[in-house]
């Protein structure tokens, strides 16, 4: 793997765990802070699910249609509305108890989910978090969820294979013309691992670059070679 990102331009931060032995592997750019993009949807959800289960709010079925949408296939309209309804600069102090310390607001006096910044640790302890601490009932969810997201989401932690029964949530934008990538989640026997990365390529290089870039990470990690590209096109 560390020859294929050898040729592989820009930034990439990536964090590897084993569940079972606690074995973390990081590389040099694991705390580099990038975009956030989508993959900040996964702490949105999960953040309102654990309200929800406390009695804190109450989610609607309406809600729980939005949160489909958020999660299946990374809908930003479902995460404005959440978002509007439910969260405030509040969200960044909750996000605390699931290890991501390096998030922030790039505009914190109007603070809002599509401009954060974390980096790939931030991103390991939450997959980590919801599939190690939260109650049995919304972490079934959330895992059902990430196993089965909409074709756009298919790449990244998915490139594990599905010999390996990955589950993703996956982010991208479009800064200017450099393309921002990221993929947080899980694979192997009873999501034995998780694997965060994110990617900014800084230069010209377009949503397939970055998509296949960490999708051969992950083949490379869980495969042992280089898997198939992806398919996906970038939604707006």
């Amino acid at each position: 793997m560390q020859r294929y990102l050898a040729g592989r331009p820009g930034q990439i931060g990536i964090v590897l765990h084993d569940r079972q032995t606690g074995a973390t592997w990081r590389n040099a750019g694991a705390h580099t802070d990038l975009p956030a993009a989508s993959t900040i949807k996964l702490a949105i959800v999960t953040d309102l699910l654990l309200r929800n289960g406390s009695g804190a709010i109450r989610l609607t079925a309406q809600d729980w249609g939005l949160i489909h949408h958020a999660l299946h296939e990374s809908s930003d309209g479902a995460a404005d509305r959440l978002w509007a309804a439910y969260e405030d600069g509040s969200f960044l102090g909750r996000i605390r108890r699931f290890g991501m310390h390096s998030a922030y607001f790039t505009t914190p006096g109007s603070p809002y989910w599509g401009f954060m910044y974390c980096s790939a640790a931030d991103l390991s302890h939450l997959v980590n978090y919801v599939l190690g601490s939260i109650p049995a009932g919304a972490r079934g969810y959330l895992t059902r969820q990430l196993q089965h997201v909409a074709p756009i989401q298919q790449w990244g932690v998915w490139g594990a294979g599905p010999a390996n029964h990955p589950g993703n949530k996956d982010g991208w934008e479009d800064d200017g013309g450099t393309w921002i990538t990221n993929s947080v989640g899980f694979a192997g026997p009873h999501a034995r691992y998780t694997l965060a990365i994110m990617y900014d390529s800084k230069g010209a290089r377009g949503f397939h670059y970055g998509a296949s870039t960490l999708s051969q990470v992950a083949a490379l990690l869980f495969r042992g070679r280089l898997g198939p590209v992806p398919t996906a096109s970038a939604t707006p």
